[in-house]
């Protein structure tokens, strides 16, 4: 699973990387809204203070148990150009949330059992 801590770690690596004092620039979050076959692409402008706060409020009034947020990008202009700051895009689901609740694994072929903490295979 993936934190909100997770990506502000990979933007402090993208400013490091482009050189950046991260609180002199503007940020774009530039999100996916998933549901079944159908996505819808947002965006939001924010400065550096304020991207976990923004981050947070996307992951709460997006996901829901329907459907999945990915954070695709976030950049920032920096000499007239656009650089991105995450080395990669970040799901957010409630699947793998209900899947360690119910004591499930990704795969359906394992199951795990909650109070021994012991793996047991389904043999096909």
């Amino acid at each position: 699973m993936h934190t909100v801590s997770n990506i502000i770690a990979d933007i402090g690596r993208g400013c490091l990387s482009h050189n950046m004092i991260e609180d002199k620039f503007s940020y774009r979050i530039i999100f996916f809204v998933n549901e079944k076959s159908n996505g819808t692409k947002h965006y939001i402008d924010t400065k550096y203070g304020d991207l976990r706060k923004s981050l947070e409020n996307i992951i709460k009034g997006y996901l829901t148990v329907t459907n999945s947020v990915v954070i695709a990008q976030i950049t920032a202009l920096k000499g007239g150009r656009c650089v991105s700051m995450l080395s990669r895009s970040y799901e957010f689901s409630l699947d793998e949330y209900f899947y360690q609740i119910y004591g499930r694994c990704k795969s359906e072929n394992e199951n795990r059992n909650i109070t021994y903490s012991r793996y047991a295979y389904a043999v096909s």
